[in-house]
């Protein structure tokens, strides 16, 4: 059990947010209120935009969604 908890730590699913997350606290002096408000801030901007790339398929494929276009190569 405990290797696959060690194993499972060294993920970047796991270790990236959690980086990304430090990094965000120590830029904003550990201000929950402040953390808080950017990460609502990011998904709300995240769910924007997946919403207007589905808009914008599902116009151009006339009704049914097949495939969503990412920001990296569409």
């Amino acid at each position: 059990m405990r290797d696959l908890i060690a194993k499972q730590l060294y993920q970047p699913a796991v270790v990236l947010p959690l980086l990304v997350l430090m990094r965000l606290m120590v830029t904003l002096d550990f201000n929950l209120a402040q953390v808080m408000f950017v990460m609502v801030m990011r998904g709300s901007q995240h769910a924007y935009q997946f919403a207007l790339r589905y808009a914008i398929a599902r116009q151009r494929s006339g009704g049914g969604v097949k495939h969503l276009p990412c920001n990296n190569c569409c």
